[in-house]
């Protein structure tokens, strides 16, 4: 179980490392007889390579979960914090005339990334609208089962490439300007250009917030 808490800025941390820190959860856990443990992670940003240390609460014999408590730019598995993302698809769902790969590497100069990919984008994109579809059906006591199926939008024109990606064994599909109208539409109404026409750090705090505010909303992460 992932608890996530309110955090400083990723870069202003000492030596490359980010310690959470969570005194009052960590007083509480301990208190009813958890163990404290350590977790690391690593974030990319900058040309930089940071490792996250978060607290993790296990209670030997028995049955509740692992707790791990992670900052709000942090979701496991992914290289790049949160904000990193939600800014490559701010600025590609409100720059239509753009393609996947202009906003991939603007999304990398920005960042001082060694590599962030139009793939990366397309899939990040694509995770964020599910997320926002299942979040309005759910709210709308709608069953989940009819989100639409994004993995399936296909186009065959080549005048209309973004990125490619076979679904069939020698057949290739491309999803493209036309077909990732309807992601660009839902993204940009969640995001409105709050990233991408900020200052850097205004840009980070915003990706952190929306983070933050979709967690403890929903309990899952918005990514």
């Amino acid at each position: 179980m992932y608890i996530l808490t309110q955090a400083g800025l990723l870069e202003t941390c000492a030596d490359k490392i980010f310690r959470v820190q969570a005194a009052d959860l960590e007083e509480m856990y301990l208190r009813v007889g958890y163990q404290r443990h350590e977790r690391s992670y690593q974030l990319k940003c900058q040309y930089k390579e940071y490792t996250i240390l978060c607290p993790e609460f296990r209670k030997d014999g028995d049955d509740s979960l692992p707790v791990v408590i992670i900052p709000e730019f942090l979701v496991p598995r992914r290289p790049y914090p949160i904000y990193v993302y939600l800014y490559a698809i701010d600025l590609y769902s409100g720059n239509p005339e753009k393609g996947q790969r202009w906003a991939a590497e603007e999304t990398r100069k920005y960042f001082g990334l060694q590599s962030f990919s139009h793939t990366t984008l397309g899939r990040a994109l694509k995770t964020l609208v599910n997320n926002l579809v299942s979040a309005a059906e759910v709210a709308e006591g709608m069953d989940a089962k009819s989100a639409i199926n994004i993995e399936k939008m296909e186009c065959t024109d080549p005048k209309e490439v973004v990125e490619g990606y076979s679904s069939q064994p020698r057949h290739t599909t491309f999803p493209s300007v036309r077909t990732t109208e309807d992601l660009r539409k839902r993204a940009t109404q969640f995001l409105g250009g709050k990233l991408n026409q900020l200052e850097y750090h205004q840009s980070i705090e915003t990706g952190q917030i929306l983070a933050r505010e979709w967690f403890m909303e929903y309990g899952r992460f918005l990514l």
